[in-house]
């Protein structure tokens, strides 16, 4: 099983379904993630989670799939603000201070483009 679909298994049903339905996975992770999901988790929710909510479970999250959704653009800027926000009441640790900084060049680099 690759590591990805392995962390999007372990994750809530919640976060696993909406980074489904954000279209986070390539057609063969998500092929083998359905595969892998446990029979009670077959049956994702696919309504749309909010801002806070979205942020709020990835910041809860494995850090490496938290980060990979950042780096796979799956998060607005109103979500990445509050991600950063979240991450910065959580004890730190070496990989929630990566996932902090991965998160932090991405809104950077979000302001960037806007000028």
């Amino acid at each position: 099983m690759r590591e990805i679909v392995r962390r999007a298994v372990q994750a809530r049903p919640e976060l696993t379904a909406e980074l489904l339905r954000r279209g986070m996975f390539r057609e063969d992770e998500k092929a083998e993630l359905l595969r892998c999901l446990p029979a009670g988790k077959k049956g994702l929710r696919t309504a749309s989670l909010r801002t806070v909510q979205f942020s709020t479970l990835l910041a809860d999250a494995d850090a490496q799939l938290a980060a990979r959704a950042v780096l796979r653009d799956m998060l607005d800027s109103e979500e990445l603000r509050w991600l950063e926000r979240l991450l910065r009441f959580q004890k730190p640790n070496q990989k929630h201070e990566e996932l902090t900084r991965v998160v932090e060049r991405a809104i950077e680099g979000r302001k960037g483009n806007a000028h």
